[in-house]
């Protein structure tokens, strides 16, 4: 259980890695990055892929604690509201990333849009597992549906 529990980072952790090292790949080669369109969507969204398959067999072993985030002050709080809100908002911008391979024209500016979004993923994944304020605000209406009965 402790050991699923100290794999928590990775789930913001996985796309916050993938879109840095984009980012810096873009920064660098710019004009190759920016004609590699489809591996480096396909790369982001397979990271997110991962943190939600984490995220899901967190949410479906009941695992709930704190875990540092590599021994500093910054604590990451593991319950199941928190998981909840952190698997569907991470299943809408997975979504939005196949829409957006799908639909979108292969542009300037798209290599930087996935990175964006990976960027984004990781930092609501990171807010969702915060454990501040917001948590706080979240939680009763989180427990609500969770008493309901909807499940996974």
């Amino acid at each position: 259980m402790t050991m699923l529990l100290n794999l928590t980072w990775l789930i913001p952790g996985f796309p916050l890695i993938a879109s840095i090292f984009i980012a810096l790949l873009l920064l660098s080669f710019s004009k190759t990055m920016n004609r590699l369109t489809k591996p480096v969507s396909y790369f982001i969204i397979i990271s997110l892929t991962f943190s939600e398959i984490i995220n899901f067999i967190l949410f479906k072993k009941n695992i709930s604690g704190n875990d540092l985030l590599f021994g500093t002050n910054f604590e990451l709080f593991v319950d199941r509201p928190a998981l909840l809100v952190s698997e569907s908002t991470g299943l809408i911008l997975l979504l939005i990333m196949i829409f957006s391979v799908a639909k979108l024209e292969r542009r300037i500016g798209y290599v930087r849009y996935f990175v964006s979004l990976g960027l984004l993923s990781g930092l609501v994944y990171l807010f969702s597992f915060s454990g501040s304020l917001f948590h706080n605000f979240y939680d009763p209406l989180i427990s609500s549906i969770d008493k309901i009965g909807i499940s996974f």
